[in-house]
């Protein structure tokens, strides 16, 4: 008999900070049909209470409308219907059980409405993924970071996407100029036309940095919206104002620093070295030993992923990093763990 899984694992996974051995087992616990039923009920409760964004489903269905009332579109179905009028006809019950299926289907799309009309793409701790998507624009997403679009209309009712963490988008322009627009945790919104841009969005707030193009970000405590020029990187302070500075001179000659985190300790235990790592990757760390919680850490350093940074601190405090059931153990080196 399957272990089953608790809510506050899949909790962890929706918000992207599972482990790989927790998706391992998380896959495997979704082979039951009551564990699949669990699963999006369990879905649908975390977010509704990690709201991003909602889609104007009214206008989509007026769009949807007015495409069907169109006289091109009608003629064309006319035609069609001209062609397979006596294959229908041959086949009534055939359509009656398909008219059935669409009503089940509707039932089923309302109850997993979230699920349904949303495409979510997530990154465990140690993990990147690049994205294409249908407009033809990329997305880089960076280690515990996840990101929310519609799962059909992309495009065409909209190009909004959700992004929790850290990614680097490169937006196709459009012809009609439809903007693309990165919703954040903290209700900012980073709209472009065609650009290449970068977004840190975690607990201490969101920040953006523009390459090429142009970016326009605001947040519902600034009264207007500000416009980004190439080469500046904005913060969305925790009171919701938004600052804007020019990129240093090491940040122009090397893009790839925007997206290293810098760590700065003063004198700073172990322990609240692994709650900052929490925050940035969403790592679960355990220290059972407190003399090793206890050591302090001084400098400052530069990390793309927890891995790099775990390394540093492991030669550095002489202890060890293991991994067990999908959490980060970190011993001293003299403890014999066997």
């Amino acid at each position: 008999m399957k272990t089953p899984l608790s809510k506050e694992m899949l909790f962890t996974y929706f918000s992207g900070q599972a482990t790989i051995l927790q998706k391992q087992l998380i896959e495997e616990w979704l082979a039951g049909q009551e564990s699949q039923e669990m699963y999006f009920e369990w879905l649908q409760e975390w977010e509704n209470s990690h709201p991003q964004f909602l889609p104007d489903v009214d206008s989509a269905f007026e769009r949807m409308q007015e495409l069907l009332e169109a006289e091109e579109y009608k003629e064309e179905q006319a035609a069609v219907a001209s062609r397979t009028g006596d294959i229908r006809n041959g086949f009534g019950t055939l359509g009656r059980w398909a008219a059935a299926a669409v009503v089940i289907s509707g039932f089923t799309a309302y109850l997993f409405r979230d699920v349904v009309f949303y495409e979510n793409y997530r990154t465990g701790y140690a993990e990147n993924r690049t994205l294409a998507l249908p407009d033809g624009s990329t997305v880089a997403l960076h280690p515990n970071s996840g990101l929310k679009m519609l799962r059909w209309g992309f495009g065409w009712f909209n190009r909004d996407v959700a992004l929790e963490g850290e990614a680097s988008f490169v937006v196709t322009h459009r012809a009609d100029n439809q903007p693309f627009t990165v919703h954040t945790p903290d209700h900012g919104k980073v709209t472009v036309l065609g650009t290449e841009f970068f977004v840190y969005s975690r607990e201490k707030g969101t920040q953006v940095v523009l390459s090429k193009g142009k970016v326009r970000i605001s947040s519902p405590e600034m009264a207007a919206p500000l416009d980004m020029e190439p080469g500046e990187k904005a913060s969305i302070e925790s009171t919701g104002e938004i600052d804007i500075q020019p990129l240093t001179t090491t940040e122009r000659a090397n893009p790839a620093s925007w997206q290293e985190h810098h760590f700065r300790f003063d004198h700073t235990s172990l322990f609240d070295v692994t709650r900052e790592l929490h925050s940035v990757f969403g790592l679960q760390t355990v220290i059972d030993d407190p003399s090793l919680a206890a050591r302090q850490v001084t400098g400052t350093f530069k990390a793309r992923q927890a891995d790099e940074l775990l390394s540093v601190l492991a030669e550095m405090l002489e202890m060890t990093v293991e991994v067990r059931s999908g959490k980060v153990y970190l011993v001293p080196d003299s403890l014999d763990t066997n």
